[in-house]
């Protein structure tokens, strides 16, 4: 894009694509990282991450499986409304991906406890290999009752000495109250570690700002501090709100051929996004 150069960035410093070399290390999010971490380290089976839509529970996944790529051994599953066969059929098509014990017509060749004996041995395998089993589980909220269920009998897969899965639960704040009630207290009983994704406060807004023009190359380009006051107010302090009318505003920025980015820049911006 022609205002990418105008400011001489190597790339877009807002884009909205989760990105582990833009992830940005709040407060909140490296107490998230160093959970992760520690489910590892630790052995600890089960961890919650609760945000709203855009503060970052992708970028942070992506980060944590960067920084851990020698060691992880990933199942990321996206489509969270599968039932409990369909949830475990997509965990055996992730594993076929690199395993050849698992093909990909093994829904059609075991029921679910065959299923489960035989996600373990992988799960055994993977481990005497030295990687470390870890399931994500992303808009977890979404989990069918059966799921969330056979999520719990997941958790239960073990050797004499430690777990075999490390789970991870991506969710949006309401999944919590879901958890509190009576029907799945023991699942709940089980999430040892739990990390909610807060909003930027305004100084945090101003230091993402400036952290995300810097990875983009270090350029001369500045916010004024009531254009950084206008974006904490109307994204809320959510990133991904900060990162549309920040893109836009170097955008009217770029029309006005400036470096410092106004107040009136950031209001155009808002306005032409209907926000």
């Amino acid at each position: 894009m022609e205002y990418l150069n105008f400011y001489k960035f190597k790339e877009d410093p807002f884009g909205i694509t989760p990105d582990p070399e833009f992830f940005y290390p709040s407060k909140v999010h490296m107490e998230a990282l160093q959970s992760m971490e520690y489910l590892l380290k630790k052995g600890e089976g089960f961890m919650l991450i609760i945000g709203e839509p855009g503060t970052g529970k992708t970028t942070l996944i992506r980060t944590f499986l960067k920084n851990f790529n020698q060691e992880v051994s990933p199942i990321i599953i996206y489509q969270s409304t599968l039932s409990s066969k369909e949830f475990l059929k997509a965990i055996a098509k992730e594993i076929a991906k690199d395993e050849i014990t698992v093909d990909e017509n093994i829904g059609k060749k075991f029921d679910k406890i065959d299923l489960l004996e035989v996600l373990k041995k992988e799960f055994i395998s993977r481990k005497n290999r030295g990687f470390k089993n870890v399931i994500i589980i992303d808009e977890a909220q979404d989990l069918p009752e059966e799921t969330l269920t056979e999520i719990k009998h997941l958790s239960n897969i073990e050797t004499e000495k430690e777990k075999l899965v490390h789970l991870i639960l991506l969710g949006q704040p309401y999944f919590e109250g879901i958890l509190k009630s009576p029907h799945y207290a023991q699942l709940n009983q089980r999430i040892s570690l739990k990390v909610r994704l807060t909003h930027f406060d305004r100084e945090e807004v101003e230091n993402y700002i400036k952290f995300r023009i810097q990875r983009a190359g270090d350029v001369p380009v500045t916010f004024e501090k009531k254009a950084i006051k206008k974006i904490h107010k109307v994204s809320k302090g959510i990133p991904r709100i900060i990162n549309l009318i920040c893109s836009r505003a170097l955008m009217v920025g770029y029309l006005e051929s400036s470096y410092v980015i106004k107040k009136a820049y950031v209001k155009a911006a808002i306005k032409h996004l209907d926000l």
